[in-house]
């Protein structure tokens, strides 16, 4: 049962394999945070209901909101059947999904949506609810891909030669700013919560020049700056560790001119990806720009974009 003032996971429903997919994800996490399960359905009305309100189309616009109630309640249902011990509320809210999301995600734990939907999610991560989503939630967003769908290749593997990555790992993007910190939070959160190792990357191509390591604007050796990454990534763990000490940690400070590549390769049989909304070096313009869309569009793994400020239970 969900304990008293908990936010609930929210899930987007629609019908679709990565919805019943995430919804399986967003359920189990709910378990996990003995917190409610929220099922949302936005539902965008016909356009004669926009042009007309009530009037002769409103016997035939009955038939859709109908349509769409009876999935929500289905899926609530089937849910609840398989997780009898989980609370579990519905809605079916008027409006676009992305709007309607991020609404929700003002009082949510975290937000889980599928990869591709159909109806009021359709084309999600394709277009602007995507970025929308991913932009202006309050909340941590995960994004899960249906088992079934084998996402396109990147180029190449990025993953450094001689690393061994323990399969279900949590595998966290850091980059030392703010934002990375709020998801390293999440991640040591959600591995020490599932029992599951934690993988900690810094995928650097160009260090700080006002930190008061060796590696400088006036000093830089290949052998010092990746000592001085290292370094880094170690001091930015720390007080994560001393929080979670039963989290087992790998830290790995990769050189790289392809953020979003290492990431993919690294996390291939993890069961999260999380990244921060924004950062510096290889992670700024996380979300506005190319390596948000490369992590949702080629992950074979669950992507948590964890917004600065978002609650992390």
């Amino acid at each position: 049962m969900a304990r008293p003032g908990l936010r609930p996971v929210v899930v987007g429903t629609d019908g679709s394999a990565d919805s019943r997919t995430a919804l399986e994800w967003a359920a189990c996490e709910a378990q996990r945070r003995h917190a409610k399960l929220r099922v949302v359905h936005a539902y965008v009305p016909p356009a004669p209901y926009v042009t007309f309100g009530y009037s002769a189309y409103e016997q035939e616009l009955q038939v859709p909101l109908r349509q769409a109630r009876i999935l929500l309640d289905e899926t609530a249902d089937q849910v609840g059947a398989a997780h009898p011990r989980l609370s579990v509320d519905r809605a079916l809210v008027v409006g676009g999904p992305a709007g309607v999301l991020v609404d929700e995600s003002h009082a949510a734990s975290v937000v889980v949506v599928g990869a591709r939907g159909q109806g009021g999610f359709a084309g999600l991560l394709g277009g602007s609810v995507a970025t929308q989503l991913a932009a202006h939630a309050h909340s941590p967003v995960v994004v899960v891909r249906h088992g079934g769908e084998d996402p396109e290749e990147t180029s190449g593997t990025g993953l450094p030669a001689g690393v061994a990555i323990p399969d279900g790992s949590v595998v966290v993007g850091v980059d030392g700013s703010e934002q990375s910190t709020t998801a390293l939070g999440f991640a040591f959160e959600l591995a020490s919560g599932r029992d599951l190792p934690l993988v900690a990357v810094y995928a650097w191509r160009g260090l700080p020049t006002a930190n008061l390591g060796p590696v400088t604007v006036w000093h830089y050796n290949p052998d010092d700056a990746r000592n001085e990454a290292a370094r880094l990534l170690a001091e930015q763990l720390a007080g994560w560790s001393d929080t979670y000490p039963d989290v087992r940690v790998q830290r790995l400070a990769v050189l790289s001119f392809n953020p979003a590549e290492t990431l993919l390769a690294i996390a291939r049989t993890a069961t999260l990806l999380v990244v921060g909304t924004r950062g510096r070096g290889g992670f700024a313009g996380l979300l506005l720009g190319s390596v948000s869309h490369t992590l949702m569009q080629h992950a074979h793994v669950p992507v948590a974009v964890v917004h600065p400020n978002a609650p992390l239970t």
